[in-house]
């Protein structure tokens, strides 16, 4: 485990996600979907992911044997359970979610440092680049992407899971040069 002090207020402790961590996530997840996209989920335009399906998905992809690495924040004020996670896979962030009541805390940003540091750590090869998919109507999460660095491709996917389907654009960031090399 790792305690950092967040931006406004007291530590917060990161460590590895374990399948028990999945009901939180899965429900903070679907408060950050329903903030995130509540006029377009009210116009009948979205439709919220399934919240039985999230919970599985990402029980899977906190077992110990998951090719994913999942990290969670803990505010231990709260409790123990995860107020935010970030999931990587390779040289890709998969999952970057902060529940809306830790949003604008520095805790998103310090998330996708440690992801960039962990995939840079397992040894990418030169030249490469990070690379993460967000979705298109999420304008909030593009400009925080941005502002860290990360560039809009013009590469666009279409991906279905928790039975719905939607649209992402492909963002990059290319690693760290090596001072050395």
């Amino acid at each position: 485990m790792v305690s950092e002090p967040s931006d406004s207020g007291p530590s917060v402790v990161f460590r590895a996600a374990v399948p028990s961590d999945a009901a939180a996530v899965a429900a903070y997840h679907q408060r950050c979907v329903a903030e995130t996209f509540a006029s377009l989920i009210a116009s009948g335009d979205l439709v919220p992911p399934n919240l039985d399906s999230t919970h599985a998905q990402l029980e899977s992809w906190f077992e110990p044997t998951s090719s994913l690495s999942t990290t969670v924040a803990i505010d231990p004020v709260e409790g123990e359970e995860p107020v935010a996670h970030v999931t990587i896979e390779g040289h890709q962030v998969v999952h970057l979610f902060v529940d809306p009541a830790h949003q604008r805390t520095g805790l998103g940003r310090s998330l996708l440092a440690m992801a960039e540091s962990s995939i840079v750590a397992a040894g990418p090869a030169p030249g490469d680049a990070f690379e993460l998919h967000v979705r298109v109507e999420n304008h909030r999460a593009i400009a925080f992407y941005e502002r860290a660095g990360w560039t809009m491709t013009d590469e666009r996917i279409r991906t279905t899971e928790h039975g719905i389907t939607y649209d992402e654009h492909v963002m990059v960031k290319p690693f760290p040069r090596d001072p050395l090399g």
